[in-house]
């Protein structure tokens, strides 16, 4: 199997649909933890494919705080495991993708009523430094009262008995599963969204791949792999049972929801901690470029997981508490740009609420074979997909006598690198700086879409840095194949753009419409199917 390095698009995708192989290893699932199993199997010299049944990233990966943290709640659920792990992982994800997770300072106030006075506080960030080896961005420090009420524009000074600054970091958690996703097709996987599992193909009892269908066309396909892996988060149960209709559900899926505002109406340049008057629970406002990032909830779920949103009383939730905590910089629904919803994949645990469930990973291999990993967090996943491909290389040499070509390496190989030198594009300075935030090394190749064409360097929404060469760009190397894939997560105007992107929706239509060759039929059903994302992404 020959992959071009650099294209990534639709026709990489049909012709990977035309030259099925035998697999060593076939990752069901598209989401970062399924990201990082095929990357690390490619790189080893397993022959991997991965399938989604929608676009990469498109439920919980996309979903998140956008944060890469070591987890300074689980300090309190004495989880020191998963916060050392966590810590570590923080660093190594800096290292490898340096362009993509970024440090992102932290204010922690702490309040005169609550449970934990500030020495305590003190003392559990130095334990926080400890867990990460004091490799942190920077240590911690211990704020005043004063010094809290600079830097955090509306927060209720008077009941502030001073505060902590750490240090975390932030990342695009959609463009990182895609970036890592585009690293394993670099290194020879085989890579198709829009393609949903039917059915388990079995030989003798044990699992031997896939019968699965396009969701785009209808079209059946039969992948056969030595190994199936099953990655589908919150999705899990559905895998389990079509390989034991029997199987006992196992996971806990809870909904965890998002506020988008605008920054110059809250928000500072660090992200600030703040517990809910409601029921203690602690949130987030976290910057976000020009916009606030507000939440999460933790609840309980039973309902589609194709259509998660943010109900009214949710938002009503964030908004109550957000404004007693920041009674100065008051928010009504009005100033709410849009909204997010995404499901956690939280293996149940019996007589635990859903904050207390654990957020640690679970491996397990089923009598017919299918492997699973679930649980886990955004920070942890590439030592999540090196603990599961371990454990793979293990039975591909048991088993089937497949040699693994080398050992784990994704700890140390930079996940993106340099591919193009940048042309002389004349481009406003906000656009260059968000290229560059946005795809690193790779943001010369964009920019020079509009050294070819000009027209490329439009805006395609106003006072946002989104340009027409984006588009362009995630056609042809980042295989997005509908409206909402570009708009929702190869750009973020869907939940950036008070209009979501609505007004240029019918352009971009025509404009995948040629590279896709859809007909009129097939425009405004993609049409249809945006305006559903886009009445999910508003406010109740």
């Amino acid at each position: 199997m020959q992959n071009s390095k650099q294209e990534f698009s639709a026709r990489t995708r049909a012709r990977n649909l035309h030259t099925l192989d035998q697999f060593d290893v076939l990752v069901v699932g598209g989401g970062i933890t399924g990201a990082g199993i095929a990357r690390d199997a490619a790189l080893r010299g397993f022959k991997t494919a991965l399938i989604d049944k929608g676009d990469f990233a498109s439920g919980t990966s996309s979903k998140s705080s956008k944060l890469i943290h070591g987890g300074v709640r689980y300090l309190e659920m004495f989880d020191w495991r998963l916060v050392f792990e966590a810590s570590r992982e923080r660093r190594t994800l800096s290292l490898i993708a340096p362009a993509l997770v970024k440090p992102m300072p932290f204010l922690f106030p702490v309040y005169k009523d609550a449970r934990f006075k500030p020495w305590l506080i003190d003392l559990g960030l130095w334990l926080y430094d400890a867990l990460a080896l004091f490799r942190n961005y920077k240590r911690h420090a211990m704020f005043s009262a004063a010094e809290i009420a600079r830097q955090v524009q509306g927060i209720d000074v008077g009941n502030i008995a001073g505060g902590a600054y750490y240090y975390d970091a932030q990342v695009d958690d959609a463009r990182l599963t895609l970036e890592t996703i585009r690293a394993a097709h670099q290194h020879g996987a085989w890579i198709a969204n829009y393609v949903q599992v039917d059915a388990l193909i079995k030989n003798q009892d044990r699992v031997a791949g896939v019968q699965a269908h396009d969701t785009l066309s209808g079209k059946q396909y039969t992948v056969y792999a030595r190994i199936v892996v099953n990655a589908t988060g919150p999705w899990t149960d559905t895998l389990l049972q079509l390989d034991d209709p029997r199987a006992p559900q196992r996971m806990r899926p809870t909904k965890g929801i998002h506020l988008v505002v605008p920054r110059e109406k809250l928000g500072a340049a660090s992200a600030v901690a703040f517990p809910s008057n409601a029921d203690g629970r602690l949130l987030f406002v976290i910057p976000w470029g020009e916009f606030s990032l507000i939440g999460t909830t933790d609840t309980d779920y039973a309902g589609d997981f194709d259509a998660v949103h943010a109900d009214a009383a949710e938002v009503a939730y964030i908004l109550a508490a957000t404004n007693h905590a920041f009674p100065a910089s008051p928010l009504a629904q009005r100033d709410v740009i849009s909204t997010y919803a995404g499901l956690r994949p939280l293996v149940k645990q019996p007589g635990k609420n859903a904050t207390k469930t654990s957020r640690e990973h679970n491996i397990w291999t089923s009598a017919s074979g299918l492997m699973t990993i679930t649980g886990g967090k955004l920070t942890t996943y590439r030592a999540m997909a090196q603990e599961l491909v371990n454990l793979v290389a293990a039975r591909l040499r048991d088993e089937f006598g497949v040699i693994a070509k080398k050992p784990c390496v994704t700890a140390r190989l930079p996940l993106t690198e340099s591919v193009c030198e940048s042309g002389p594009c004349d481009l406003p300075r906000d656009v260059l700086a968000h290229l560059d935030r946005v795809y690193g090394p790779a943001a010369a190749c964009v920019a020079n879409v509009t050294c070819r064409d000009p027209r490329a360097s439009q805006r395609v929404v106003e006072n946002l840095p989104y340009i027409w060469a984006q588009v362009r760009y995630a056609m042809e190397h980042e295989m997005a194949l509908t409206i909402t894939d570009i708009l929702a997560r190869r750009m973020h105007i869907l939940n950036e753009s008070r209009e979501h992107g609505l007004a240029v929706a019918s352009r971009l239509a025509l404009c995948l419409g040629e590279f896709l060759d859809w007909d009129s039929p097939r425009i405004e059903k993609e049409l249809r199917a945006y305006q559903t994302q886009v009445e999910l992404a508003q406010t109740a």
